[in-house]
């Protein structure tokens, strides 16, 4: 829960004046951190008064955490309609699919500044990193686990757990792709890279997680031959 006066609205109803507003504060957020940014700089970078600015939002910390929720809404999004799909075809190329567009999600630059920033002032604010939590990875996971049972149902996997296979799962798939790109040295990861960290991400998984392979009828034994007769020597 936000611990903050500001209550955070449904993104779908937002104003285009509080929209304004945010994308500003998001850019000096993401250029100087908390911290350095000040009310006035936002308020001249989104070409707002102060007073507006304090019209929608309360303080700094409510503009703060507001500017990276409607992020998180964002992707909460893109998640959902990512796993409304009903598994089907072959097991392996549907998750190499799925892996990719999660991949792909959380690689994009206005994500990884989020978990950058986010990241940074969570000791100071505690209730942001939980929300980007539930909002973000938490969402995922939830949503990987349904989309695992339905395979499960098929028969095609055999989860005991079905969440603890979900953040498996999830985690596999970042690979050290995320890892890079927060620290700077993956700018923007070729499509080829996503493509090969999640296909192995998936061959580990679909080899922990197939079903036993029925035993093999065993084979009836064959009858011995008849030795040959030496034959005498001349």
């Amino acid at each position: 829960m936000v611990a903050s006066s500001e209550k955070l609205p449904d993104p779908a109803v937002c104003s285009p004046k509080r929209r304004q507003i945010l994308a500003g504060a998001r850019e000096v957020f993401a250029e100087m951190g908390f911290e350095r940014a000040s009310v006035d700089l936002i308020a001249a970078r989104t070409g707002v008064s102060k007073a507006t600015l304090y019209n929608h939002f309360h303080d700094k910390k409510a503009l703060f955490v507001a500017s990276f929720s409607e992020e998180a809404d964002a992707l909460r999004e893109q998640v959902r309609e990512a796993l409304l799909c009903e598994p089907e075809g072959a097991l392996i190329p549907a998750l190499q699919a799925v892996g990719e567009q999660f991949l792909g999600m959380i690689l994009t630059p206005a994500i990884v500044s989020l978990w950058r920033h986010t990241s940074a002032e969570a000791a100071r604010f505690p209730e942001i990193g939980q929300m980007l939590f539930d909002r973000g990875p938490g969402l995922m996971i939830d949503g990987i686990a349904l989309y695992l049972q339905r395979w499960a149902a098929k028969g095609a996997l055999r989860i005991v757990d079905v969440r603890a296979a979900a953040v498996q799962f999830f985690m596999l798939c970042h690979g050290d792709l995320m890892l890079r790109s927060q620290l700077g040295i993956l700018p923007s990861p070729a499509d080829d890279e996503v493509r090969a960290v999640v296909r192995g991400a998936v061959a580990v998984f679909v080899r922990a997680y197939q079903p036993a392979q029925p035993a093999q009828p065993a084979q009836p034994a064959q009858p011995a031959q008849p030795a040959q007769p030496a034959q005498a020597s001349p």
